[in-house]
């Protein structure tokens, strides 16, 4: 286990809250499973209003609709930028309640709004 920490610059994020009205975040952050970001990765960051959800073993996983039988927890969106670096699994800010703009975030399909309902509220 690496130790060291390793600090990265981010500039040009780009907003995708409406307003800060109502926000909540989730204490102490969400470490991802950076192998299963690679598909939804821009240029090598996960991008902030990123759809994800808590897997089984903890880390957190881009957002799939759940299948017949099979349950999702954990449910928000990523609050900023974040590297991924080989190696190791980057932890992240969670939003999960507020007013995000659905056209600026990714991965959110019907069944993340359906999850998050009453929580999370889309504007156009």
């Amino acid at each position: 286990m690496n130790l060291q920490p390793t600090y990265q610059k981010i500039f040009g994020q780009k907003e995708f809250l409406r307003n800060n009205v109502g926000t909540e975040y989730k204490t102490g952050g969400a470490t991802l499973d950076a192998s299963a970001f690679t598909g939804v990765a821009e240029n090598g960051y996960v991008k902030a209003g990123t759809a994800i959800y808590l897997g089984g073993d903890g880390l957190y996983l881009p957002w799939a609709d759940a299948g017949e039988g099979e349950t999702r927890e954990g449910a928000g969106l990523t609050t900023h930028d974040v590297k991924l670096v080989e190696g190791s699994n980057p932890v992240v800010g969670v939003l999960v309640a507020g007013h995000p703009l659905e056209h600026k975030c990714t991965g959110v399909t019907e069944g993340f709004k359906e999850e998050v309902k009453g929580y999370l509220r889309f504007d156009a």
